[in-house]
């Protein structure tokens, strides 16, 4: 790749796109955080994007705003921000570490609104359409389970009386549990 020396930042500007960008970042630091498939995901997606062709030595705010705008039609402004984040710190380290870029074109790009928090509790009578759909019956106490359906209905009430989140269900082993005790080893909470 063709490298030349700016000569007013003493940065370097590169032949690279943002998508040779995202694909370093995924491979620098992603792989090492407990979120790397998430990542890597995002990344991904962000690389077959309109915004992974621009070329660095070319990236402006305009093509993140751009960006920015196209996803705010296909998702909500959490996710954006989210996803905007994650392209703050992709940019800052390829200007700061790599010196691809002189700017970051993420800094000028205002962030979208996020939606309010959700504020209500799933209802009695929702919990039992859920089981019924998975052949469960929400008040049956001690019977195993059949089918792989009623595991996820088990794992769905476990979920609403524990408040615990999925991973964090997938990842209990026999040893965690002690009584009506669990211990979870990683948890966002």
């Amino acid at each position: 790749h063709q490298r030349v020396l700016l000569s007013d930042s003493n940065m370097v500007a590169t032949t690279k796109n943002c998508a040779d960008a995202y694909r370093r970042y995924e491979i620098e630091r992603s792989r090492g955080k407990r979120g790397h498939k998430w990542e890597a995901k995002r990344l991904a997606a962000m690389a077959s994007s309109s915004l992974g062709a621009v070329r660095m030595s070319e990236l402006n705010a305009s093509h993140v705003a751009a960006w920015r705008d196209q996803r705010l039609r296909e998702v909500q402004g959490g996710t954006v921000t989210r996803e905007m984040n994650l392209l703050s710190h992709v940019f800052s380290v390829a200007r700061r570490e790599w010196r691809w870029i002189a700017t970051s074109p993420t800094t000028d790009v205002a962030r979208p609104r996020s939606n309010p928090p959700r504020d209500r509790r799933i209802s009695k009578q929702e919990i039992e359409r859920i089981c019924l759909a998975l052949n469960w019956r929400h008040d049956a106490v001690g019977v195993p389970p059949e089918s792989k359906q009623q595991r996820i209905a088990l794992a769905f009430l476990f979920a609403i009386e524990t408040a615990m989140r999925a991973g964090e269900i997938c990842a209990l082993r026999k040893d965690d549990v002690t009584g009506a005790v669990a211990r979870l080893h990683q948890t966002k909470n």
